[in-house]
C-alpha cells in the first residue's frame, strides 16, 4: 500500500433545428458553450444530409471552428451521454490554488511546470471542472497532512486508508484499482510524473484520492470504448 498506484477505477434531447447559416456576428455574441452546441448541431445536420458541405463549412468558418471541432462526431450514444453528464473541462478551466488562503505565492519555474502538467493530467482524463478542482484540493490537503510523517507513520496511514477502501468497495476493490491504474498509466505515458506524484508522501494511499480516481476511471474507459 505504501507504493500504491491507483489502477484507475470513481439524454438524447429533442431534435436539433437545422442550421444552414450563421450570421457574421454570431461568434462574438454567443458563449463558448453555445458555440460548441451549435457546432454539434452542424455536424448532425451535415451527417444526416440536411445541409450541404459548403453550408457547413461557411457556418464553421463564421464560428471560427478549429479543424478538431469540424471533425465528424464519431462518439457512440453512450459516450455522448457520458460527455453530457460529466462534461470534460479544458486545462484552463481548473482552479488550482497555491499557498495559504489570502497569500500570493511566487510562481517559480517548478511550480509553473507542475501547474501545466497537473492541468494536462486532469484534462487528459476528461475530468469535469468541479471534480478536477476537488481532486487537486484533496491532493494538496493530503500532502500537508503527511509531509512530516516518518516512513513508519506513512505505512500505518496507508493501511488505515486501504481499510477504508475495502469497506467502501468490498470484493470489487481489486478490479476497480486495476482499472484506475490503467487510467493513470495512460495519463503518465502522455505526461510523465503522475505515478511518482501518487507514490509520494502517501498521496496515492489516500482513500479519497483513490476513490475519485476509481470512480472517474469507469467514465474514462467507457469514453475510450473499453
Amino acid at each position: 500500500m505504501n507504493e500504491y498506484t491507483p489502477t484507475p477505477t470513481a439524454p438524447a434531447g429533442p431534435p436539433a433545428p437545422t442550421i444552414t447559416t450563421v450570421e457574421p456576428h454570431t461568434h462574438a455574441s454567443v458563449s463558448e458553450s453555445e458555440a460548441a452546441q451549435m457546432m454539434g448541431w452542424l455536424k448532425q445536420d451535415l451527417a444526416q444530409g440536411r445541409i450541404s458541405p459548403e453550408q457547413a463549412q461557411k457556418a464553421f468558418d463564421q464560428l471560427q471552428a478549429t479543424e478538431e471541432q469540424r471533425a465528424p462526431d464519431t462518439r457512440t450514444d453512450e459516450q455522448k451521454l457520458l460527455d453530457k453528464q460529466f462534461p470534460p473541462a479544458k486545462e484552463s478551466d481548473y482552479v488550482i490554488r497555491y499557498g495559504e488562503p489570502g497569500q500570493e505565492p511566487t510562481m517559480t519555474p517548478e511550480l509553473k511546470q507542475f501547474d501545466t502538467t497537473a492541468r494536462a493530467w486532469m484534462s487528459g482524463a476528461g475530468l469535469p471542472r468541479e471534480l478536477g478542482n476537488t481532486l487537486v484540493n484533496t491532493i494538496s490537503n493530503v500532502a500537508q497532512h503527511t509531509k512530516a510523517m516518518t516512513p513508519d507513520q506513512l505505512e500505518s496511514y496507508g493501511l488505515v486508508e486501504f481499510a477504508k477502501l475495502e469497506k467502501a468497495y468490498g470484493p470489487a476493490l481489486e478490479d476497480k484499482l486495476r482499472a484506475a491504474g490503467r487510467m493513470v498509466e495512460d495519463l503518465d505515458a502522455k505526461q510523465p510524473g503522475l505515478k511518482n506524484l501518487l507514490r509520494s508522501k502517501g498521496i496515492g494511499d489516500s482513500a479519497i484520492v483513490a476513490s475519485i480516481l476509481i470512480q472517474h476511471a469507469r467514465i474514462y474507459h467507457a469514453r475510450k470504448g473499453r
